[in-house]
């Protein structure tokens, strides 16, 4: 995992780790707790900056090296506070398994070869199995079948969605001069997969840029090929 984060999908893994977040606001039962804490609302930069780094270290420097299993105590400790289900636990590292290779399959300069998709599966039921968490699903196909079966169950608007989405949308603009929030908005929007964004409240901001997109991923991975020629 480590490799595929210094080597070619680097900007992808970690885009694809923000958006995952996303994906899980658009769960009221998860949101719902999220927005009693009040912290994506009132402290959203410090929020977001908390859990960039300690994914970060787990992905850099792996859940056995001293770092790793500080910020895996970390994440433990967090948790602990609250009265979470364990198949809300699986959903949320599903979707740090999934988000990633869905970005680098549609955006990446190639789709992740199978051994890749597998590594990034094993490695993040490693960190699940270090966390406590059971009945991980037991390959990655697995745990695409289990996330679209919990999402049919949970996953709807709900006021408790929006304000946890809106606060970390509102961190990630942060990131860019005031005049290009309104540009980086447009991008993350067309990034989320069109049932999270409804379930997350942006229904009404249908995002302008998607084909913008596709055609730019389009041109990077023809050059990509000839350069690999």
């Amino acid at each position: 995992m480590g490799r595929l984060f210094r080597g070619d999908f680097a900007l992808e893994i970690r885009l694809g780790a923000a958006l995952a977040l996303f994906r899980v606001f658009a769960v009221p039962r998860i949101s719902g707790l999220l927005a009693q804490t009040r912290a994506w609302e009132r402290r959203p930069q410090q929020r977001l900056d908390r859990t960039v780094d300690l994914l970060s270290v787990l992905v850099e420097q792996g859940y056995d090296s001293g770092a790793g299993a500080a910020a895996l105590a970390r994440l433990n400790a967090v948790h602990a506070r609250h009265a979470i289900a364990n198949e809300d636990f699986v959903y949320v590292l599903a979707a740090f398994v999934t988000e990633p290779e869905r970005v680098i399959g549609r955006y990446g300069k190639r789709p992740l070869r199978p051994v890749e998709r597998t590594a990034a599966y094993v490695f993040w039921r490693e960190v699940g199995v270090r966390m406590g968490i059971r009945e991980i699903p037991g390959s990655f196909a697995a745990m695409q079948r289990f996330q679209m079966e919990y999402d049919a169950r949970h996953r709807h608007f709900a006021a408790c969605n929006q304000v946890t989405a809106e606060g970390a949308l509102a961190a990630i603009s942060r990131v860019v001069p005031a005049p290009l929030r309104g540009a980086v908005r447009e991008v993350v929007l067309a990034l989320l997969e069109p049932e999270v964004r409804r379930a997350c409240g942006f229904a009404g901001e249908e995002p302008r840029l998607g084909r913008a997109l596709d055609v730019l991923v389009a041109a990077r991975r023809r050059v990509c090929g000839w350069l690999s020629n």
